[in-house]
């Protein structure tokens, strides 16, 4: 008894000292590596500068922390790894742009990667390889610019049943733009369009775009700081088992809507990716993903911008005033816009760009890049591998780039007021370089035109309360999620005629007939 009492202590002491020397050497490795990296935060052992983190929106605090050290770059631990935030649009340019063909592969996610196994099978998550080029060369033929003209009718009908559903019920504005974006993206990828606020499969994407996007979230998963937490039983940290459990009841949903769509009536992305499945040499994985990822994006982009959108215009309602200037010269109240009136209405189209720019809906800009390869930039030694972000928070409200960024002025885009930026369309609202959004396109088009109907038939005010007085709305007040969008806040959405009143009644019924081909009933369930 007494020897194997003497096994034990010795073996927790071997443990230990193992435990404590691998500790050391790893610190170590962090104090060799932090001079060769942009200023930031003394990282403490095991945890980096996790302990200084914010759970609620970190993204403040990076932009302050680099206001702070002077640099449009910033190194935080989260453990032992070092990630590198670009706060200014010209280092996340030069990094993510000019060197994109260093820096399009993606860092190790422990979540996405290791556990659910995301990164063998999921474009966003996949590193720079082989079979991130195929995929991303199959969404290109679906949503790139050579895809884009027949989607031009769903993509008017839905935004004209949109506007009814405004005029309706407008205390439900938000849940409509979330119907009316995932309706395009799954009529797209499914050939069935989404009817109602409630449905069951929108229901789904926007909890589970809400789970991911706050798994985004830098420095809010212990997992990502401590790879090894994935090894633990089961009984003491459960975690990882849920999410692995979770992600393969996810994947047979997504799966189960393919097969679906594939029968559908109407072509459509899943009916193209099963009929090729084997010339293309997909797996029944790699098809759900990619559909997955249309419908996640799709409907965070679109809906979220809109939501921001709204709370801009009733906030600064000078914008909406020029706006209407505007289509009424080139429109006037009789019809409402058309596809061959955009290329008239260059304010409307810098309303659209300020939405996304006055409150990015990726707030930390999607996932983080990576280089391939060691790389020196501005003196700075940026190993292979390591972690790095766009701070969009940061980068569009720099006031050396966007001066008075808190205000929503759709005139900065103008072309006479533009200021030099690194690219054409003054925002990095969908990323950069090859890792850009894939649906960026398909996105833009269907805003281009919604948003322009959107300022043809209403004028936005703030909600009333009980006394009748317009509700102080806050331009601050954001979810936490990476991709962020404003807290519920009354709006009121008020017909600019009774002309337009009644084109809106009869343009969102004959939509609706036209739109009956893609009218069907979803049968499969998540289930765990």
């Amino acid at each position: 008894m007494a020897i194997l009492y003497d096994l034990g202590i010795r073996l927790v002491a071997l443990t230990s000292v193992a435990f404590i020397g691998a500790v050391v050497y790893s610190y170590i490795k962090m104090l060799m590596l932090r001079p060769k990296l942009p200023p930031g935060p003394f990282p403490l052992p095991i945890i980096g500068n996790m302990h200084l983190l914010k759970s609620s929106k970190p993204w403040l605090q990076f932009d302050k922390w680099s206001q702070e050290n002077g640099e449009g770059l910033l190194t935080i631990w989260i453990g032992r790894f070092p990630i590198i935030i670009c706060n200014d649009a010209w280092s996340a340019s030069e990094l993510m742009e000019k060197r994109s063909h260093m820096y399009s592969s993606r860092p190790r996610y422990v979540i996405f990667g290791d556990i659910t196994g995301q990164q063998h099978c999921n474009q966003v998550f996949m590193p720079h390889n082989d079979h991130w080029r195929l995929q991303r060369k199959i969404m290109h033929t679906a949503v790139g610019s050579q895809a884009l003209k027949p989607y031009k009718s769903f993509q008017e009908d839905e935004g004209k049943i949109l506007m009814r559903e405004l005029l309706d019920s407008p205390k439900d504005f938000a849940l409509y733009f979330e119907r009316y974006a995932c309706s395009l993206v799954s009529i797209l990828g499914y050939g069935r369009r989404i009817d109602s606020k409630d449905d069951y499969m929108l229901r789904f994407a926007v909890s589970m775009m809400d789970g991911i996007t706050m798994m985004q979230v830098p420095g809010l998963y212990w997992l990502e700081a401590i790879p090894e937490l994935q090894y633990l039983p089961s009984w003491i940290y459960a975690l990882p088992n849920r999410l692995r459990k979770r992600s393969q009841a996810v994947a047979k949903y997504w799966w189960g809507l393919v097969s679906e769509g594939a029968q559908a009536r109407e072509n459509n992305f899943a009916k193209t990716l099963v009929r090729s499945k084997e010339e293309q040499g997909l797996t029944e994985l790699d098809i759900a993903e990619m559909i997955a990822n249309t419908i996640g994006g799709g409907l965070d982009t679109t809906s979220s911008t809109l939501h921001t959108l709204v709370l801009g215009l009733c906030v600064f309602p000078e914008a909406q005033k020029k706006a209407h200037e505007e289509l009424d010269r080139v429109v006037g109240q009789d019809r409402s816009p058309t596809w061959d009136d955009l290329d008239q209405l260059p304010y409307c189209a810098a309303v659209l760009k300020e939405a996304m720019r006055w409150r990015s809906v990726t707030a930390m800009g999607g996932f983080a890049h990576c280089p391939e390869r060691d790389d020196e930039y501005r003196g700075y030694h940026f190993p292979a591998g390591i972690a790095v972000f766009g701070n969009l928070w940061g980068i569009h409200r720099n006031p050396k780039d966007f001066p008075e960024p808190d205000v929503f002025n759709p005139d900065r885009y103008l072309k006479e007021n533009q200021r030099q930026y690194p690219n054409s369309r003054g925002h990095n609202a969908f990323g950069w370089g090859r890792r850009s959004c894939s649906g960026q396109l398909f996105a833009e088009q269907g805003l281009a035109m919604t948003v322009a109907r959107m300022l043809w038939c209403y004028n936005f005010e703030p909600g009333l309360d009980e006394f009748g007085n317009p509700v102080k709305l806050d331009i601050w007040n954001f979810t936490d999620n990476e991709n962020t969008q404003p807290r519920p806040f009354p709006a009121r959405f008020l017909p600019r005629s009774e002309t337009i009143r009644d084109i809106i009644v009869q343009q969102a019924q004959e939509a609706r007939v036209r739109l009956q081909v893609y009218e069907s009933e979803a049968k499969t369930k998540f289930s765990l």
